[in-house]
């Protein structure tokens, strides 16, 4: 728990901000107010009456790279505490996603979207919610996730909202700050091909921002390029999870399907992995793979330590 909070806490209430920054989310409008489109009182304000305005912390828009001419609208709700989560997050939880919710619904028949499309001539667009709920408390649980995976809101539709508790942010920072002291490689963010982004004039496979999807996956995949030597490229993938042999044999493979040629090195991080305790379950996962060309290419590391390297 402790490393998480650790890092929530360098950066202080400006923590959503900052994050966003480093996963190349800049430019962010800020503190924007829209009109509630709902005359019927549907939507209420934290006193319970009928909502008037909505309020939209942060605003990002980009173009999908995962998604062929889509535009992604990301409406940011950020809510931050010195305080730990509660034991019973549900109601909490549940008022916050609800307001959030309500603030897209309004977002989309919005000026400040109609504003926005010009800008991108998309074919699609997607309005995409995330809310953070951070504390800066290392007593308690960090996963709040979990805790509140089971919270049903009747009222939700169809847009998409991801959750960004302390484990996910602090999992981001970590893996950022790791990538930064390799400070011989520029580093780029990868694309996979979905079967959706496939069009050959505008289809990259790296770049400079971190995809909304990847916000609560459990693994972030980067590019390493030598800034000495451009055709010296390397694969990370940073897990969140611990360090287990059935994962580090589904990492390999992942790597050796999306790395093809284009790749020289594959470094697999974790947030535990100990080269005493580990080694030899590497080494044993390795001769498994039974390609051994490839795996002699793959280094497995720990981003939270430089000096704990197979």
């Amino acid at each position: 728990m402790g490393e998480w909070s650790k890092k929530i806490g360098e950066y202080g209430e400006s923590v959503v901000e900052r994050f966003l920054s480093v996963i190349g989310w800049s430019d962010l409008a800020k503190g924007i107010q829209i009109d509630c489109s709902q005359q019927n009182g549907e939507h209420l304000n934290s006193k319970g009456e009928p909502a008037r305005t909505h309020g939209i912390d942060f605003l990002y828009s980009y173009m999908n790279p995962l998604v062929d001419g889509q535009l992604n609208n990301i409406v940011i709700s950020s809510k931050y505490s010195n305080d730990k989560y509660p034991n019973s997050p549900q109601s909490t939880f549940k008022k916050y996603m609800l307001d959030l919710i309500n603030t897209i619904e309004c977002f989309d028949c919005s000026p400040q979207k109609d504003s926005i499309i010009p800008n991108f001539h998309p074919t699609t667009i997607n309005d995409v919610g995330v809310l953070f709920w951070l504390n800066n408390s290392e007593d308690g649980y960090d996963d709040l996730i979990n805790a509140v995976s089971t919270v049903r809101i009747d009222s939700f539709k169809n847009n998409t909202i991801y959750i960004m508790d302390n484990k996910r942010v602090g999992f981001i920072l970590e893996v950022m700050s790791y990538i930064k002291s390799k400070t011989e490689y520029n580093y780029f963010f990868y694309y996979p091909a979905t079967g959706q982004n496939l069009n050959p004039q505008n289809r990259n496979n790296t770049g400079s921002i971190l995809p909304v999807e990847y916000l609560n996956s459990s693994i972030i995949p980067i590019k390493l390029m030598k800034k000495s030597n451009e055709k010296e490229i390397a694969l990370l993938l940073a897990s969140i999870d611990n360090f287990e042999a059935a994962d580090l044999k589904r990492l390999m493979g992942l790597a050796k399907d999306i790395s093809s040629n284009w790749v020289g090195d594959v470094i697999i991080a974790f947030p535990d992995y100990n080269n005493l305790l580990h080694k030899n379950i590497v080494a044993e996962s390795k001769q498994g793979f039974q390609d051994n060309e490839f795996t002699k290419t793959v280094t497995v590391e720990n981003y939270r330590n430089l000096l704990n390297v197979y």
